[in-house]
């Protein structure tokens, strides 16, 4: 069996940036496309494409102040590259010294000969993509920034994860999260691109539009920490209203798809921003589609008794992952409301939501232990709330 970096090949190193940053100080001010010279050397030095190192020069110049306002690439700058940036940009004699020796080491490691006379170059995934960072893993699959080497653009990649592919039923839900996009077309649920489903047994995948961030990410950047005693911070009520009805209105579509479809992980984590401000609804490896659907899989849920997220999840999808209803989303979007809306400090408590009360009533009834007792569609939940809203007022920020 290969392994997936011999398929897809491996996201950057700290190597790798030190060595792009002493040619971006090199170079600084100077324009960065992949037909300059020293693009096209550094690319053959790292075996990356010349499009993955304009990536990288591009972060850079977002970080550098007298390059910010010219920069045209990436907005996206991963921790590790921000972090060689901050330890190595004011130091550049210490960066020239250790730029060369990693640069020497390198071309000692991998420098072309006359039987090789071609330069190294990384697997892309599925023959075109060059991996940048990791952007996180899941409990099914690993996600991966990239960039197309035939059109210069930003992606997405997912990749099932090294450690569950023996696993029939992970497969099984890799494969049916690639069919859930494929089959949904919605401006707030994440655009699937391309998928190797076919040709790849050993560790399939598959690419996406690429994200700003998580609204979970979003929410701790935009309003910060606050004393445990305080009220907790929330949006503005237009905005939490902007994001709530993306959401909304992904899951209505999820629902009324043909076949039907429910998403079981609706979780901050799960949401994402988009470069162009839409919000966009993600990670279907819990998805399933409902039983009636002519569309079908290939294998049965096994004997785990359920997957979820702590406080978002319906308390059935514990007890019975399989026998799971469009109405396990409905709670989960009940907690999202709340989540979005109320001042009160996590953990959900339904106890104490300090709602108004019309959006109370909404956030109580969608979070009913008793499935039957919630609303019974995301239409009816989509009604009650925007209807709540119009008899309510509602303070733009409570952030001080």
């Amino acid at each position: 069996m290969s392994k997936p970096g011999e398929i897809y090949g491996k996201p950057w190193s700290e190597r790798e940036y030190i060595i792009v940053l002493y040619h971006y100080v090199l170079h600084r001010g100077e324009p960065r496309h992949h037909l300059r010279d020293y693009v096209k050397e550094v690319a053959d030095l790292l075996g990356r494409t010349v499009g993955s190192v304009v990536m990288r020069m591009e972060n850079y110049a977002s970080l550098d102040p007298e390059e910010n306002s010219r920069r045209k690439g990436l907005v996206n700058v991963s921790t590790l590259g921000e972090k060689v940036f901050t330890d190595w940009f004011h130091q550049q004699e210490t960066l020239k010294t250790c730029a060369e020796v990693l640069i020497r080491d390198t071309r000692g490691a991998e420098q072309p000969t006359l039987f090789d006379p071609e330069p190294i170059r990384l697997p892309r995934a599925l023959g075109k993509y060059d991996l940048l960072d990791s952007l996180g893993d899941g409990g099914f699959g690993s996600v991966y920034s990239c960039v197309n080497s035939e059109d210069q653009n930003a992606y997405a990649i997912k990749i099932i994860r090294t450690d569950k592919i023996a696993d029939p039923e992970v497969l099984g839900r890799f494969r049916r999260e690639i069919k859930a996009l494929k089959t949904l077309s919605h401006p707030n649920v994440i655009r699937i691109h391309e998928d190797n489903l076919d040709e790849q047994r050993d560790f399939p995948a598959f690419v996406m539009d690429l994200a700003k961030s998580s609204l979970s990410v979003f929410l701790e950047n935009r309003l910060g920490r606050r004393p445990a005693g305080d009220h907790r911070p929330v949006l503005p009520a237009s905005e939490a209203i902007a994001i709530l009805q993306a959401v909304l209105n992904a899951v209505r579509a999820l629902h009324e798809s043909k076949p039907a479809l429910i998403h079981r992980d609706l979780n901050p984590n799960n949401i994402l921003l988009m470069p162009d401000g839409q919000w966009v609804l993600a990670d279907f490896s819990l998805a399933k589609f409902l039983p009636t659907a002519v569309v079908t899989t290939t294998f049965a849920t096994g004997s785990h008794q359920g997957w979820g997220t702590d406080t978002y999840t319906a308390p059935e999808q514990w007890q019975d992952f399989k026998r799971t209803d469009q109405r396990a989303d409905i709670y989960s979007l009940g907690v999202l409301i709340w989540e979005l809306m109320s001042p009160s400090w996590p953990p959900f408590d339904r106890s104490s939501l300090l709602l108004p009360s019309p959006l109370e009533a909404i956030v109580l009834k969608a979070t009913q232990r008793s499935r039957e007792l919630r609303q019974s569609s995301v239409e009816q939940l989509i009604a009650e709330f925007f209807g709540a809203l119009e008899t309510i007022s509602l303070p733009q920020d409570t952030r001080k």
